[in-house]
């Protein structure tokens, strides 16, 4: 009698044990909706789009760093600069986001955002006025590594 027992009986008991205790179809997950608007820029790490703006900031930033430190100084390297400028907020504002949302409470996610958000408008209007005011960004990150100038006491 228990010869008789079909495959698919085995079949189905071994699908049912797989799946745990879900025995329709496995629900979709809808909490993650894409944003718009300023949402969008608040919580952006919320969708498709600013995962595409990530990656190919990610390439921008991976051929202009090489570029600027080969470049500067010259007026070649102005141009580099203020893609820089305008890619490293745009980068990084999108990746800490990430953070946020792996590593912050539930509660505090939009306070935390917000000053994300604040940091990175802080961040783009700094490289932009350095840009324009002082040597660039790559002059100043390549005078880090420079002496400074020396000072002659005269008498």
């Amino acid at each position: 009698m228990f010869a008789r027992i079909s495959s698919t009986a085995v079949r189905r008991t071994a699908a049912t044990q797989t799946r745990g205790f879900r025995k329709g179809n496995p629900t979709k997950f809808t909490e993650n909706k894409a944003d718009t608007g300023f949402n969008a820029v608040l919580n952006a790490d919320n969708s498709k789009h600013t995962s595409k703006v990530m990656h190919y900031t990610s390439y921008g930033l991976l051929a202009l760093v090489p570029a600027a430190v080969v470049l500067s100084p010259s007026a070649l390297n102005v141009p580099v600069d203020y893609l820089l400028a305008v890619l490293v907020p745009v980068h990084s504002h999108i990746g800490i986001n990430n953070v946020v949302s792996d590593y912050v409470p539930k509660n505090f996610k939009t306070l935390a955002r917000a000053g994300v958000l604040g940091a990175s408008i802080v961040t783009f209007l700094g490289l932009i006025t350095l840009n324009v005011t002082g040597a660039g960004v790559t002059e100043t990150v390549k005078s880090l590594w420079r002496e400074p100038p020396s000072k002659e006491v005269s008498h």
